[in-house]
């Protein structure tokens, strides 16, 4: 019988790269203004690749500032303005990245009929949020949707040992919704996070993605279901669970 429902938030439930997108367009309007001589446009697409770890090796001193996320920002900043050979005022990276962090949550929400089936799927099922990322994006992310109203528990990667495709991560879930891998399913959009990591743990699981990345990954082993939009996530689970009821029957 399923018991509970883990899902991934980031482009599972909430629409993280819209936001990113509708806040990068807001800052590099302000860029433009403050900074004249800045290519605004440059300087966001990557301050975006940096910020998700793409630009380490271009900037090695980055890699010692892992362990702490705001300074990790603030150095991005000011290497890219760098970049550029624009002058920055010492406060002035903290001042930028305080402009995007505000702008990213006035965008951050829920995709369309998300909430509405939060609230259906938490009256059958424990839900359980599995987040990976640093404590400093996350947990303004989860008090932006008010999500600890809207599930049972929510565990953030930057604040644990391991972070997804971890076991560990997936242990922690089952135990705080107080269920075996069979009684439960994951959601997430992540495959190298979430889907393998929830096949190695035993629990079966639903893969939001694009047919394009969908056709890449057949041969990496597969998800228990695939959906190509987050508004389907409800109904495969429901699906799943009857089928989880039918097989019992039938078994006993």
């Amino acid at each position: 019988m399923l018991s509970a429902v883990l899902l991934d938030l980031d482009e599972t439930l909430c629409a993280t790269s819209k936001a990113n997108d509708d806040a990068l367009v807001r800052l590099t309007s302000s860029l433009k203004q403050q900074f004249p001589s800045l290519d605004a446009e440059r300087f966001g697409e990557r301050y975006v690749q940096g910020f998700y770890k793409q630009l380490n090796d271009e900037f090695p001193e980055l890699k010692a500032l892992l362990d702490d996320e705001s300074a990790f920002r603030y150095r991005l900043i000011a290497l890219l303005f760098e970049e550029q050979g624009v002058p920055l005022a010492s406060q002035g990276a903290v001042e930028i990245q305080t402009a995007f962090d505000n702008f990213r949550m006035e965008c951050f929400g829920y995709f369309p009929e998300i909430e509405a089936s939060l609230v259906r799927l938490r009256e059958r099922y424990k839900l359980v949020v599995i987040t990976n990322g640093p404590v400093f994006s996350q947990r303004p992310k989860v008090e932006a949707v008010a999500l600890a109203s809207r599930v049972d528990a929510i565990i953030v990667g930057g604040e644990e040992p391991e972070e997804k495709p971890a076991l560990s991560i997936f242990e922690k879930a089952l135990k705080l919704a107080g269920c075996s891998a069979h009684e439960a399913i994951h959601v997430g959009d992540s495959f190298e996070c979430d889907i393998k990591g929830a096949n190695n743990a035993g629990i079966p699981s639903v893969w939001v993605t694009k047919p394009s990345i969908y056709a890449e990954c057949l041969e990496s082993g597969l998800a228990s279901y695939v959906v190509f939009s987050p508004s389907d996530i409800e109904q495969t689970i429901i699906d799943h669970a009857e089928l989880v009821k039918a097989e019992t029957n039938i078994s006993v």
